[in-house]
Parts: C-alpha cells; sequence; structure tokens
C-alpha cells in the first residue's frame, strides 16, 4: 500500500489517474452535461473509460509525432538530426469547444511528452503569434468538426504551422480496446518539464507563454500539507473541505488558468468528480440554475457571482451547495455579501504564474477578505498610508508551498503589484485593491492594459491627458482631461471618439472601449501630475473615485433611457426577425461584416459584455423587457436558433395579453372545467389561512427596539400632464386596496398586549387585522386626500427651492400626533396636491417596520399601482408571503442553535440596544467600567470581547417629557466637490495604520463632530460650562441587522431588526481642532467593525430576556446633552421606488424627506439625505439659534458646507 500522504506534493496527475483506473474503475470522475427542455442530462465517464480515452489520445498523439520525425522535411526530424539531443518537450497550440478535448489533450500530451498550449480566444493575431513564437509551437490542433476560426486563420497565414485534426469526443471515447500507454517517470526527472502551457493576458504589452510544470502542479497537492502554526489565525488552508467525491463546476475557460485548475487539477488531486459543459453554451445564469441540485462545489467568475447576487430566486437554490470559489478578479462586495449569505463563499486570488498560494479559509462574515499561510512567504509594502504592495520571498519550504519560484527559478523576490489594504481590526485579513501596474481588472477577470489606449488619444491636439478606468467594473471606460475644459462639444466628442476607435483597434485586447463609456474631467480638479508632468494615476483615480462610481450607475441608469430608434424587429416573417436580429448584431460587433444565420455568435466574438447589450436593445424595441433574458441567448447562439426562440417569446407575450384582457371568461371557463372537488377544497384552504393570518400577532422581542412612535417620510411626485388630481388620488387609492391584499396587516392596528396573555411583558405591543378584506372599490380609511394649491407654491416652484423644508410645516401635509394612542393605524397616508405635483406624506408605526420595512410597504404600494394600470411584470413575487410574519426571527433564533443563556452574553452588548443594562449598574454621564459591569454580572463562561456599553442619564417614561425650547429644522449641503475635498484633505493621523475608512464614514464623522461642537461652544462659551476629561459624546447609529441575522430570513421581511452602533468619544478630543476627522471616521468604522452574526444574536438573547419593554433609553432623548442620533440615507436611491408614469410623471419621487418636526422638542436627530443627482447630499438637523451661530463661524464646517435653509420652529 502506497502512503499517499507522503508523496503529496510529488505525485504526477497521469499516474494519479493510472492508479484510480485499477484500483476504483467504476468512479465517476467527470460527467458531460447536456440540455433537454432546459433541465439538464449526464453522460457519466468512470475513472477505467476516461484513463483509456487518454491513452487513445496519447496513442494519437504519438503516431502523428512519429510521423513528422519521419518525414524527409519534418521540423522536429531535420532539428533532432542537427543537435543530436532527445527529443524536446513539443508545445501544442489549442483553442477548442469547453468540452473534455480540453482535459484529455492535456493528459494525453505529457504521456506522449508534449504539452498543450491553451491560447485565448480573446488574443488578437499579433499577440497568439507573439505567444506562439516564445513557446517554439510549431503543431496546432484544431477539433475535427469546428471551422478553421477566423484567429487561427489569421495564425497560419503569418507562421507556418503542422495542423493536426483531433478526433471528436466520442470517438476519443470510444476507447475499449486502446492499450495502455504506459508513464512511468519519475517526479524528480520531469519536475521542470510542463505539464500544459498557458499564457499571461498581455496587459503590460504582448502575451508571454507559463510553462505550468510538473513541480508548480505539485504545490497544488501540497497545501493540505500546511501546517497549523502561529501566524495562520487558526486559519484552515483553503483546500481543506475538498472532499472525495464533491461533485465540482467551473464556469471558467480552460485557456484561463482557473478553469485548468478546477477543471483539471483539482478534480485529480482531490478525488472530485467534475462537471462539464453543456458544450457550445456560455456559462449562463440559466444554466447555473439548472445545475444546482448537482453540484457541491462552484468555481465562478466575478460577474457572474455578483449577477447570481441580484438574483434572489436562483441564489435560494443554491443552499444545498457547499460552497462558490470566487477568483480571477475583483467582485462587489456588497451584491455578494447577498450571496454568502445563502452559500459560502471562498474568495481565491492567485496568479497565472504562481497559482494559490497559502490562501486559507477566512471566518465567513469576513469573506471579502484573504487571509495567507506564513510559509506563503508573502510580504505587504506599505506603498502610501493605507495601502500595500504584495511581494513573495523565497523560503526554505518554497518547494512545496511557493510555486511561483518554478516559474522564476532565478529570483528570491517577486513583486505581485497588487495593491492591498488591511482589514481595521483584524491585521492577518487583507483586501485587494487594485494594481500598481496600472493595470485594469475588470469585474469578469478581463485584465487590461491602459497604456497604449492612453498614448495613442493624448495624441489628440485637444487632450491633456486620459486615464482608462473601470477595475471592478462590467466594462472599461476612459476618463479625459481637455487642454480647454470649457470646450466640450458633438465635433471635438466625434474627433475623440475617431482616436478612440483606431485604439480599439491597435491594442492586443479585444475588449473594446464603448462610446457611451467615455468621460470627461471636472473643470475644479485637474488630473494630479509629478514634477515632470506626468499623471500620478493611483492619486488622480483616488480625486475621481466618487465621480467615477456615480459616471457607472449613471451607465446603468441612461442604458435604460438609451435612444433604441435606429433598431426595430420586423415580425412579419422568422427572415425579417433574423434580419433585425443580424442588425442589431452588427451594431454592437461592428468588425464583424456578416453575421452567417447558422453561426455560433460566439465564436464570432460576442461575450459577455455585448449579450447584455444585445438584449437591452431587442428588450426595448419589442417591449418584452425581463421576459427576453441573457440566457435565451446563451441557449441558442446563432441568428436563427435565437430568432425562433424570439418569435416563440413574443408570440407567448401576445398570447398573454390576449388572455389578460379576458381574465374574467377565463375564470369561468376555468371554473366549469376544473373537478368541483378540487377547487373547493382548495378555496376552503386559502380561506382558512386569511383568516388564520387575521388573527393578528404579536410584536417579538427586536419590534422593541423601536418604541411606539410613528415614522414619518414626504414624497415629492411630479403630476403628468393632464391628470387631475382626483384621478392621481383614486389610482393612489386602488392601489393600496390591492397592497392590503398582499399586505393585509397593513391594514390593520397596532394595540397593547393584554396583561393577561401567556408570557406577558410590559411594553409589548400586537396588531389586531380586519376580518375581511376591503373590496376593490373600497376607500381606505387610512389615506386622505388635501387640495393645498391654493395655499403652497406650485411643484415646479418648490422643485427650484430644492423642496426645503421652510417650504410648510410636516403637520400641514399629514396632521397626526406623533406618539398615537393606542389602538393606531399601523399606516396613515396623506396625498397633498399642489399645481403640477403631489406631495405624498406617509406614516407608519415604527414599533411594527423599521426603515427597511417601509420601504418594502412603500414599494409594493407602488408596484400595485403599476399593475392596475397594466403592468403585467409588477406582481410583487419578490415579496415572500411571510415577510410580515413577527414569528420569525424567533423561530429561526431557535431552529439555527442560536440560543444561549443570558449570562453567557458579553455585557458589552447592551451597547447595541436602546435599553440600559438590568443588573444595576449606576448610570452616569459617561460609561459603566468594566470591572463595574463585571462586578455585576453573573459568572460567564466565554471572555469578553466588546468594549462595555456606554450609559446615559435615561427617563422613566415614553416619549420624554418635550423640552420649553424648539430646534428650528436646517438644512446644510455638501457638495460633490466638497466631499471629495474632504476625503482627500482628511488623511490618517501620523503613525496610525491599517484602519480604513469610507466617504460615508468621513461624512458621518463631519456631521457628529459639527453639530457637537456647536453644543459645546454654546456650553463653554455663553453656558460657561465646563467638561471633564471622560465625558462622552455617543452618537447612536441604527443598523439593518438582516445581512448579520440569518440568511433563512426573507430579503423583504419588514419588521424590525435594527440594533444601534454606538461610537463614543470624549467631547473635548471630539471637538479639539487637534483631532483629526479621519480619526473620528476611524472610530466610527473600528465600533461598527465589532457588530457580527454573533453580536445580533446575542442582542435577541437579551432582548428575549427582559420583563419591561415600556422604557427604552436612547442617549439622544431631550435636548441638553452632548450626544445625536444619524439616520443616514446617503445611498438610498428613490428611483428604486416607481408608481409608474401613468399619473406621476417619471413614476419616481424627486425627492424624499423624513418628517423630522415631531421630535424638535424631545431628541437631537441628525439626517443625511440620499445622494443627489449633482453627487452631493443635504445634512439636516435641528440646531437653536445660538448653535446655528456657532455653526456659521466654524471655519472648518463652512469650508466645506453651505446653508441651504432654515426653518424656525
Amino acid at each position: 500500500m502506497v502512503d499517499t500522504d507522503s508523496l503529496y506534493g510529488r505525485r504526477l496527475i497521469p499516474q494519479i489517474l493510472d492508479r484510480l483506473a485499477v484500483a476504483d474503475p467504476e468512479r465517476v470522475v467527470y460527467s458531460i452535461a447536456s440540455l433537454s427542455d432546459g433541465a439538464p442530462k449526464f453522460k457519466h465517464i468512470t475513472a477505467q473509460a476516461f484513463g483509456r480515452a487518454v491513452d487513445k489520445t496519447a496513442w494519437w498523439l504519438h503516431k502523428h509525432l512519429n510521423e513528422m520525425n519521419a518525414a524527409p522535411n519534418g521540423d522536429l526530424a531535420q532539428e533532432h538530426a542537427v543537435t543530436q539531443k532527445p527529443p524536446k518537450i513539443q508545445a501544442l497550440g489549442y483553442i477548442g469547444p469547453h468540452d473534455i478535448r480540453h482535459v484529455l489533450l492535456t493528459y494525453g500530451a505529457v504521456k506522449a511528452g508534449c504539452a498543450a498550449l491553451f491560447l485565448s480566444p480573446k488574443n488578437n493575431i499579433t499577440g497568439a503569434l507573439a505567444v506562439l513564437s516564445a513557446s517554439d509551437c510549431s503543431i496546432w490542433v484544431k477539433p475535427r468538426e469546428q471551422a478553421m476560426l477566423p484567429l487561427v486563420e489569421g495564425i497560419l497565414q503569418e507562421r507556418y504551422m503542422r495542423v493536426l485534426e483531433l478526433p471528436s469526443v466520442d470517438e476519443l471515447l470510444e476507447a475499449e480496446s486502446t492499450e495502455p500507454f504506459v508513464f512511468d517517470k519519475a517526479f524528480e526527472s520531469v519536475i521542470n518539464e510542463p505539464f500544459c502551457i498557458l499564457h499571461t493576458s498581455g496587459t503590460t504589452g504582448v502575451p508571454k507563454p507559463i510553462l505550468w510544470t510538473h513541480g508548480l502542479i505539485g504545490t497544488m497537492d501540497a497545501v493540505r500539507l500546511l501546517p497549523p502554526i502561529e501566524g495562520d489565525g487558526g486559519l484552515a488552508p483553503w483546500t481543506d473541505n475538498w472532499n472525495e467525491g464533491d461533485r465540482i463546476y467551473s464556469s471558467f475557460p480552460m485557456s484561463h488558468g482557473a478553469g485548468v485548475i478546477m477543471d483539471i487539477l483539482m478534480p485529480s488531486l482531490f478525488n472530485l468528480h467534475c462537471i462539464l459543459g453543456p458544450s457550445g453554451v456560455l456559462p449562463n445564469l440559466g444554466l447555473i440554475e439548472s445545475l444546482t441540485d448537482h453540484i457541491d462545489i462552484w468555481s465562478m467568475v466575478p460577474s457572474l457571482v455578483d449577477e447570481l447576487g441580484e438574483n434572489p430566486e436562483v441564489l435560494a437554490k443554491f443552499e444545498s451547495s457547499k460552497f462558490i470559489c470566487a477568483s480571477g478578479g475583483p467582485v462587489s462586495p456588497v451584491i455578494v455579501s447577498k450571496v454568502n449569505e445563502v452559500v459560502r463563499v471562498l474568495n481565491l486570488t492567485g496568479t497565472t504564474e504562481g497559482l494559490f498560494i497559502g490562501n486559507l479559509w477566512v471566518p465567513r462574515e469576513d469573506w471579502h477578505w484573504f487571509a495567507f499561510h506564513p510559509y506563503s512567504g508573502f510580504e505587504f509594502k506599505e506603498v502610501q498610508p493605507g495601502v500595500y504592495e504584495h511581494w513573495v520571498h523565497r523560503n526554505e519550504h518554497w518547494a512545496l508551498f511557493q510555486g511561483i519560484f518554478y516559474t522564476f527559478p532565478d529570483q528570491d523576490s517577486v513583486n505581485l503589484k497588487d495593491l492591498y489594504i488591511r482589514h481595521p481590526t483584524k491585521p492577518n485579513l487583507w483586501a485587494f485593491s487594485g494594481r500598481s501596474d496600472d493595470v485594469v481588472v475588470l469585474s469578469n477577470g478581463y485584465k487590461i492594459s491602459p497604456l497604449d489606449t492612453e498614448a495613442l488619444v493624448t495624441t489628440h491636439p485637444a487632450v491633456e491627458g486620459c486615464l482608462m478606468i473601470g477595475t471592478g467594473k462590467p466594462q472599461a471606460g476612459l476618463l479625459i482631461e481637455l487642454k480647454d475644459r470649457s470646450e466640450k462639444n458633438n465635433e471635438l466628442f466625434d474627433s475623440i471618439w475617431a482616436i478612440v476607435e483606431r485604439a480599439n483597434n491597435s491594442t492586443f485586447q479585444k475588449t473594446r472601449l464603448q462610446r457611451d463609456y467615455i468621460a470627461f474631467s471636472e473643470a475644479d480638479r485637474p488630473f494630479i501630475r509629478t514634477d515632470k508632468q506626468t499623471i500620478k494615476r493611483r492619486a488622480t483615480l483616488d480625486l475621481y473615485a466618487d465621480f467615477i462610481e456615480r459616471f457607472y450607475i449613471s451607465r446603468d441608469e441612461e442604458a435604460e433611457d438609451e435612444d433604441f430608434d435606429a433598431f426595430s424587429i420586423d415580425t412579419t416573417s422568422i427572415d425579417t426577425i433574423s434580419d433585425s436580429v443580424s442588425h442589431v448584431m452588427r451594431s454592437v460587433l461592428p468588425e464583424v461584416d456578416d453575421f452567417p444565420a447558422d453561426e455560433d455568435v460566439f465564436d464570432l466574438g460576442l461575450d459577455s459584455l455585448l449579450v447584455f447589450r444585445v438584449i437591452r436593445i431587442i428588450r426595448a424595441v419589442t417591449g418584452l423587457e425581463e421576459r427576453l433574458a441573457p440566457r435565451h441567448l446563451y441557449a441558442h447562439p446563432t441568428i436563427e436558433e435565437f430568432s425562433v426562440q424570439l418569435l416563440k417569446i413574443l408570440e407567448g407575450d401576445k398570447a398573454r395579453k390576449i388572455a389578460a384582457d379576458s381574465v374574467s371568461d377565463a375564470e369561468t371557463n376555468t371554473t366549469a372545467e376544473t373537478p368541483c372537488s378540487d377547487m373547493e377544497s382548495e378555496k376552503m384552504k386559502n380561506i382558512i389561512a386569511d383568516r388564520k393570518r387575521r388573527l393578528g400577532s404579536k410584536m417579538n422581542p427586536f419590534d422593541a427596539v423601536n418604541p411606539n412612535h410613528y415614522m414619518g417620510l414626504n414624497f415629492y411626485f411630479a403630476l403628468r400632464p393632464g391628470v387631475s388630481f382626483e384621478e392621481a388620488f383614486a389610482k393612489l387609492q386602488a392601489g393600496l386596496v390591492r397592497a392590503f391584499e398582499i399586505i393585509p396587516e397593513l391594514d390593520g392596528k397596532m394595540m397593547l398586549a393584554s396583561d393577561h396573555e401567556f408570557g406577558y411583558k410590559k411594553g409589548e405591543y400586537r396588531i389586531t387585522i380586519p376580518p375581511h378584506p376591503l373590496s376593490a372599490s373600497s376607500k381606505p380609511r387610512q389615506l386622505l386626500y388635501k387640495d393645498l394649491s391654493q395655499v403652497l407654491p406650485s411643484f415646479q416652484e418648490m422643485r427650484q427651492a430644492g423642496f426645503s423644508p421652510s417650504l410648510f410645516s410636516d403637520d400641514l401635509v399629514l396632521d397626526c400626533p406623533p406618539f398615537p394612542p393606542m389602538p393606531a393605524d399601523i399606516l396613515v397616508a396623506q396625498a397633498n396636491f399642489v399645481g403640477g405635483g403631489c406631495i405624498l406624506a406617509t406614516n407608519f408605526i415604527h414599533t411594527c417596520l423599521d426603515a427597511v420595512g417601509v420601504m418594502v410597504a412603500i414599494r409594493v404600494w407602488a408596484e400595485c399601482c403599476r399593475y392596475l394600470d397594466g403592468d403585467e411584470t409588477a406582481t410583487c413575487d419578490w415579496f415572500d408571503p411571510e415577510s410580515f410574519n413577527h414569528d420569525l426571527p424567533e423561530i429561526i433564533w431557535e431552529q439555527e442553535g442560536y440560543a444561549k443563556p443570558v449570562h453567557e452574553v458579553d455585557p458589552g452588548t447592551w451597547g447595541f440596544l436602546p435599553f440600559t443594562t438590568e443588573i444595576g449598574v449606576n448610570l452616569r454621564n459617561g460609561t459603566a467600567s468594566y470591572n463595574e459591569i463585571m462586578a455585576a454580572e453573573k459568572p460567564r463562561a466565554t471572555q469578553n470581547t466588546l468594549p462595555p456599553a456606554p450609559v446615559f442619564p435615561g427617563s422613566s417614561v415614553w416619549p420624554a417629557a418635550p423640552s420649553e425650547r424648539s430646534l428650528n429644522t436646517t438644512v446644510f449641503l455638501l457638495s460633490g466637490e466638497s466631499i471629495h475635498r474632504l476625503k482627500q484633505e482628511a488623511l490618517p493621523d501620523t503613525g496610525v495604520k491599517g484602519v480604513s475608512v469610507s466617504v460615508i464614514d468621513i461624512v458621518q464623522a463631519f456631521f457628529w463632530r459639527a453639530s457637537i461642537r456647536s453644543r459645546y461652544r454654546v456650553a463653554k462659551e455663553i453656558r460657561n460650562q465646563t467638561f471633564q476629561p471622560d465625558e462622552l459624546s455617543i452618537l447612536e447609529m441604527p443598523i439593518d441587522g438582516r445581512a448579520y441575522f440569518s440568511s433563512l430570513l426573507p430579503s423583504s421581511y419588514m419588521g424590525s431588526l435594527l440594533i444601534m452602533n454606538r461610537p463614543v468619544m470624549p467631547i473635548e478630543t471630539l471637538c479639539s481642532p487637534e483631532t483629526n476627522i479621519s480619526r473620528i471616521a476611524r472610530v466610527i468604522r473600528e465600533a461598527a467593525a465589532r457588530i457580527t452574526p454573533s453580536v445580533v444574536h446575542d442582542t435577541f438573547t437579551l432582548l428575549r430576556s427582559m420583563t419591561d419593554y415600556s422604557k427604552p433609553a436612547t442617549a439622544n432623548m431631550g435636548l441638553e446633552h452632548m450626544n445625536a442620533m444619524i439616520s443616514n440615507m446617503m445611498l438610498f436611491q428613490t428611483s428604486d421606488i416607481s408608481f409608474g408614469d401613468s399619473f406621476f410623471e417619471g413614476g419616481s419621487p424627486e425627492a424624499m424627506r423624513p418628517q423630522i418636526e415631531r421630535g424638535h422638542r424631545r431628541f437631537r436627530f441628525l439626517v443625511i439625505s440620499p445622494m443627489r443627482k449633482d453627487g452631493g447630499v443635504e445634512l439636516v438637523l435641528g440646531t437653536l439659534p445660538e448653535e446655528l451661530n456657532m455653526l456659521m463661524s466654524d471655519e472648518e464646517f463652512t469650508k466645506y458646507a453651505v446653508l441651504l435653509d432654515h426653518k424656525r420652529a
């Protein structure tokens, strides 16, 4: 018996297969997928059958190579006759379909003394020739049934090569009678010979071949040998939990290193079952969805993982999978976090030259960060504050764990030129931040060298400089700085575009710049340059970071409004449809003159980026919207097939519309044809379910976080011309009635729970719901009508005034007590009409819904209005029926095993709740000491990791008594330019490294300091008040806990899941001019980093343990203190809400403002408004007159913020 463990890192892959074919011949090692009516079918290949197919491929190669050697003028024979040396390892160039022949050719070539050279079809001819020349490759292998690709034809015109026609998959697999092809070489004798050959992406010039030697491959085998040592953080190697028999699928092509690793190396080294195919189908979300029940481990390109995160229905099917490997480029942290909630994401980073070196499994909540084993020899050199360059240094373990030194044997240190940032609280975790060699890495993993393009575009006489942008995005863009920044016109743009087109056609990459992805720099922000006037790339990109982010957001929005007049789909016949589709294809791929109807469009150059453009155009001109998807083109990749599919979809769409017009007749017919008993039974079940739901429910402990008060929002809509106030109001009423059908609880009332209920706790609430739904013609009591056209300015005048709060008082548009007596309607709203517009004022009971729940309710209401106006897609199918089930958090908490005794919860967890700890700690203006908390707490089984909870004077009643004075609503503007300057000037404090803060952190820090400093100065300069060094300012920031609680919770869950992030700073330090804004921002970021799933679960444990919810305590209650609460809506987009454009112009609100006047005598509440179209944000707060004077005299504050509006109480 061979001791396999002792051989890890020294095994040869062909020999692993040969042994397996003898030891376990019936083991399935590969399965080839095909699609039948959208469902996958599999052809299974056993180890024995695969081994014979490898041997058949090896014999086939051996035969043809011998013939070449024997030929009188054969290249190999001539060379060997001259040199009298043994035959060298001959490279075999190959581009083929994504099928098992890649694997067979790799294995067979090694056995026959050759090496497969996989060229990327994305190369142009110059790049491909460079790789072939450097590899001394004179043999081209072509799949027998495939027509010669244009790229290969171009290669053969420029370079003499012998062409071999590789048999079909079926022919190679028919190998029962094949004799074994013995491969008995020792590892040491072939350690530096190639297993296969790949090449670099060519981002820094022409692509170069990279030999994947047997020694390099051995480092993948040896990963499991990495020992647990100091410095690894207790984390396991990334290959942990890759178990024998696991089924793996990779979306990478096998011309890409990740494709070879996941489809060839890992199945062999770890005894995995690899799923391939279907051949000819580009990996897409539809294909992925069809395979979900058959895969354990996924390897996906970043853009596909991003797409998965945006499709919750497909994502839900991944729960049975073990994990997803994301590699090849940066992913979207926000979107992929949704994926990680459902299925574990393993974020891997590696290089073509060194493969995956030392990657470790990080904690699930840190999935976006990387950790590396000390044996990797990695060093992160700080090249600018907070940014580190990635180096690898050879050590004594290199032969097993540092594969890069097989590729670079004469080097002891290699600069990988990747840039990273360090985790703010976990110093062994790192996140990718870009490239130091200027390469742009798109979200689909494509790498683009910008230098040639930038140099060519800069030759334009009007261009001062330009930078390629797009790292982490799906499409590259160009940011151009003009010499005359005021000169922007169509003629100039056209002349610049002509040079960009030249650049598109002359670079080594096939990824083209698109016309609508070109932007011009801002006049007041010139590119940052060195003394030699060369552009400082990274500094300039940092300067424009938010501009670039907004630019890409705008491209996504503009895509919906793109001018499609040049296109149409003529549905007269299948031929006219085909002609129309061809026209669309030529528009996105102009270098292809002709699209044969039966040719695979992906072979002609269409890629995943262009697919979206094609589908977007056809959707727009046909009105099919989501009914036509990219998967339809992936599954039908020829003009002919796709046109037939398009015709089917169009006919189906037409049939649906006809059916919708006669829905009442259809229902009658269905009733007549369906057996009565079945219908009656189903009807009875639905009635029972509805009656049960209408019994109401009690709120859960998390709901107690939000005390009894209405959360008020005002939405500003422009009316469509010609629509009367009454017509618009009637549509709002009808939509609300339909919304009540979907969410009956919105029609209910909130009431105090009875003290006679089992398990009663003081301050609990429950919902009571009407026993019968409203009829379609009903007028809901919750929605009122008010004509203010003779009282308030017109909507246009309001728009010009920036919808400023001083235009009216909140109680004019909705007169509703903010702290209502029980029972109280869950929703109260009023539609206020002014000339040309409507102000929809809404109030929702906050105990029943948090901010996310309110937005879900508004979105359902809006979508119901669209549905009644004929939008068949507005079905609210994204809304989970259990979204209003307030029992879910407790059910999940118990089901997933998060329950624990209260005494095991870190007492610092109280700091995340709006209640004071019930352990008897004395309260003072400051913080409980750690010793006080520990002395009052029961014995604990776990070690404390959280800081003690901040404490403050509480109130014995809710709401707290109002103050004699009232604050005035004040609005300041932070322009986009000011935000950029603030970010640039808020440099890290000297000596503080490794903490990364965001723009949002900086804006919040700026607002916190300014608001507290104005009160601080009033206290010191007017009232002669003094402050002790340990007196703290507490900032309260509500945080949505959904992402931390459980993936089982529906994304549309409406109940409260808020916790409180509470960063604190000494008042004197916070207000000191010596304290840098970045220091305050770091305090906010470090506090946020403490929020983990375990903390959120522990807050629920504490809430369940409480006996009285009637006395909530927040530090912002009252006016005489130095605390504040911030509601940050900076990233909320009003475009997410659309009532349709039949009565509201554009459908979406032009602005949204919270109703904060109601709290001006009770709370210190700050609001950061949604980002404006110009990139600015508004800061809204309540001020006393003397505080406003202090703000206006604060040089730091007024350097960035401008007073927009001030409304006296």
